[in-house]
């Protein structure tokens, strides 16, 4: 059983914390709408950053990866918002003549279906995702049918086997959201949900409906913003200080395809819940009916997972809203939200968080041969992985050895984008995948990588498998 103590000390030593508490008296409107980006930078760079600690420079490229990705384009979309998702190159690869899904549509998030923990951990917080590929990402998995059964197959051609590594200019992204739906509104237009604190220092996982901490979100039209507020700790007390606007979020009006597929998503897992008696058939009914969508209704984005292919294990970062952007809870800190001073961050991309994953541990351990000894790199997001307890976890391997100290890793609040997705693997003889892990070293010789296909560190490939191709 873990302890308070325990988890106190854990968190003093996880990279990217703060050492102080500094408060900020600016806003979050942007300094500059030019794209000063570039990328990729050079793997030889960015390993430097990672073996001299230079945290400062890794928080600065997620931030301009953030600004990236988050900048208006032709058409009035965000960047991020015009790539496709891998049923979209699906389409592609099975109609040469064109696209046929055209949209973007919303699915469950792959982890709440991998993980062995009860869905009903998740269902509760009503979330979707849209993954998707940046250009270079979808021409390589084009030309190389990553997704078609038969690919794979080919590539896993021994005891350790690998597809075609990603190129360097890789971005890969996870966007979620909360769609409010007009039954989830109260007779002023308001939304109220969940909004991250920081972990509990509990031995289980901690899913959004155990956080006791809210937002309440003003659905009427408005240019108001909220650049740095508060939060109600009963759910239940509005007021100016823990009230936001749509203008605080990246939004959009979603399509009547969207409001189809949310729906289906919606509606699948309530259902497998009600079959699971995990709930009853009136809250099965009362659920629904809430939840159920519209073309019109609104699409808070609340987190993204961005992983890019800048080094051999990729950069990784992570995104949420917070009420706090200029103090934010763990895992990101005041030294990360100071980090984007003088990033071109337009409108709402200010009012997110972020935590960030450049290896696994410090140090930073080799691609073979190496041990999980060091300190902590926490990178989680909390609308994903915070939900996760123990039984999620491979827990005979999620651990590190800090100063001779054994410390468990084996739920959400404690895992590493880089170490969880090292795990993505399938044995394409009978399509099953290495479990999740926690923060922790794993090796490319680790003997769970024998007889399966490693996929390069994405498990969007595994979750999107045509086993008719």
């Amino acid at each position: 059983m873990k302890t308070i103590k325990l988890f106190i000390s854990l968190f003093s030593i996880v990279l990217f914390l703060s050492c102080t508490k500094q408060k900020s008296t600016s806003n979050y409107s942007p300094v500059s709408t030019e794209d000063n980006y570039t990328y990729p930078t050079d793997s030889t760079t960015i390993n430097k950053w990672v073996s001299t600690n230079n945290f400062k420079a890794m928080y600065k490229h997620s931030w301009s990866i953030w600004s990236h990705l988050t900048t208006p384009v032709e058409g009035g979309k965000l960047r991020y918002q015009t790539w496709s998702s891998p049923a979209q190159i699906l389409a592609k690869l099975n109609n040469s003549n064109g696209n046929e899904q055209q949209e973007l549509l919303f699915k469950k998030p792959s982890q709440f279906g991998h993980a062995k923990a009860k869905q009903t951990n998740f269902d509760d917080t009503d979330i979707v995702e849209v993954v998707a590929y940046n250009k270079p990402a979808e021409a390589y998995a084009i030309k190389n049918k990553i997704f078609y059964l038969s690919s794979l197959k080919k590539f896993q051609n021994g005891p350790y086997s690998s597809i075609p590594e990603f190129p360097s200019k890789t971005i890969t992204i996870k966007p979620v959201y909360k769609i409010i739906t007009q039954n989830k509104l109260n007779a002023d237009g308001i939304y109220t949900m969940s909004a991250w604190n920081g972990p509990e220092y509990q031995s289980e996982g901690f899913p959004e409906k155990d956080w006791g901490s809210c937002i309440h979100v003003d659905t009427s039209e408005s240019n108001d913003t909220n650049p740095n507020g508060n939060l109600d700790y009963d759910c239940n007390t509005q007021t100016t200080e823990n009230t936001y606007f749509l203008n605080d979020f990246i939004h959009f009006s979603i399509s009547e395809a969207q409001a189809t597929s949310y729906n289906e998503e919606i509606t699948s897992g309530l259902k497998s819940q009600l079959k699971n008696k995990e709930i009853t058939k009136v809250k099965y009914d009362n659920l629904l009916k809430v939840s159920l969508s519209k073309k019109g209704d609104k699409a808070l984005l609340v987190g993204m997972h961005v992983g890019t292919k800048e080094i051999k294990r990729w950069v990784w970062q992570t995104f949420w809203w917070s009420p706090t952007p200029l103090t934010p809870s763990i895992p990101s800190s005041n030294d990360i939200a100071s980090s984007k001073h003088g990033i071109p961050l337009v409108g709402a991309a200010n009012h997110y968080a972020m935590g960030v994953a450049y290896s696994m541990l410090i140090p930073a351990q080799p691609y073979k041969g190496g041990k999980s000894e060091g300190e902590l790199v926490i990178a989680f997001n909390p609308y994903l992985e915070a939900g996760f307890g123990e039984d999620t976890f491979t827990g005979s391997t999620s651990y590190v050895y800090n100063r001779g100290t054994k410390i468990k890793t084996d739920l959400g609040v404690i895992t590493n984008c880089m170490s969880c997705h090292m795990a993505a693997t399938v044995n394409t003889a009978n399509n099953t995948s290495a479990n999740y892990y926690g923060d922790s070293y794993l090796g490319y010789d680790n003997p769970i990588f024998k007889d399966k296909l490693m996929l390069d560190f994405a498990w969007s490939v595994q979750g999107n498998i045509d086993t008719s191709k």
